[in-house]
């Protein structure tokens, strides 16, 4: 359950870990516990392997054998650390130590992830599970409020699951059903209005919710947040017991999954409404915290073959409504 913002990193190298990553902060990267601790696994590898004096003067090696592909792999896991030892030895350089810097090439990732686009059958049949949450094994009296409003916000606004939790009750305004999300992901803030509905039950989990002093809106113990971790994990096993068939991959819809949907679902609302998709993506671009319309743009695709494939659409009527640019 605990989010912590710093890595604890082992003494023998935390200096110049911590260093990395005030580094990282320097130029706007948010560099989360997340990302500092795929940075521990990686000095990790360098003090049990080098040979060189300093063990930082990286040799071609070291970089190549912490660079090479294992086992099965994916080529996305290989891209991010043959990113990672390259970006690492490239500060090092900045530092005057030498060290061997992977080349730029690095293996080829393919774009042929398709997001997952819940029904709403299925986005009820998850809410059912969410409800019948009970006290968790210490006898936090607010497990039984928090994962049900986090999956309700989730999927009702679209937000990014670090978003939610990063949330604190001073952001959260009840009166007017606005969020104030503070330094989303490429350092944009943003006001996200919210539904009727979805006001009068955050209202309701607000009155319900024990904070003792916890300034975030979504409290875990100990005037902690919760952790992205936390949620996707409880999320899977509401899948599971929702029913929610598992992907051809084996895995299970992922919680980001729930901002795709809101996005589709939202589209196919607009357009119910008779209001072109086209002049509806600058507004939901803005809504989601997009840095341009072209990372919108994707999901009017999507939401084409969500009207052919679940609301049984013509090829020929879906033309129709998402003429060709």
């Amino acid at each position: 359950m605990k989010h912590y913002d710093t890595f604890d990193f082992p003494e023998i190298y935390r200096d110049i870990a911590m260093e990395y990553v005030d580094y990282k902060h320097s130029l706007g990267f948010k560099y989360s516990y997340i990302e500092q601790s795929k940075v521990n696994r990686m000095l990790g590898f360098i003090y049990a392997n080098s040979k060189a004096d300093p063990i930082m003067a990286l040799q071609p090696e070291l970089v190549n054998a912490y660079a090479s592909k294992r086992g099965n792999e994916s080529a996305r896991n290989l891209h991010a650390r043959q990113s990672h030892i390259r970006q690492f030895a490239l500060f090092l350089r900045l530092r005057g130590i030498p060290a061997y810097v992977y080349p730029k090439e690095l293996v080829k990732t393919t774009e042929d992830f398709v997001p997952y686009i819940f029904t709403k059958d299925e986005i009820y049949r998850i809410l059912r599970e969410a409800d019948a949450i009970g006290p968790n094994k210490n006898k936090f009296v607010n497990t039984p409020y928090i994962y049900p409003a986090v999956i309700r916000m989730l999927y009702g606004c679209g937000l990014r699951v670090s978003e939610a939790l990063s949330l604190k009750s001073e952001h959260v305004d009840l009166d007017n059903g606005v969020l104030a999300v503070m330094n989303g992901k490429n350092n944009v803030s943003r006001l996200v209005p919210i539904s009727e509905s979805l006001r009068q039950y955050l209202a309701i989990y607000d009155s319900k919710v024990e904070r003792t002093g916890n300034p975030y809106f979504f409290p875990a113990l100990r005037h902690e947040r919760y952790s992205p971790t936390t949620i996707r994990n409880q999320f899977r096993r509401l899948e599971e017991k929702a029913g929610i068939s598992q992907l051809s991959n084996g895995k299970y819809p992922r919680v980001h999954d729930l901002r795709h949907t809101f996005s589709v679902h939202a589209l196919e609302q607009m357009i119910h409404k008779g209001i072109d998709p086209y002049c509806s993506l600058p507004i939901l671009s803005a809504y989601l915290g997009h840095k341009g319309i072209e990372s919108t743009e994707k999901y009017l695709r999507m939401t084409k073959q969500y009207f052919i494939n679940i609301l049984q659409f013509s090829h020929s009527d879906a033309e129709k409504i998402f003429p060709e640019v």
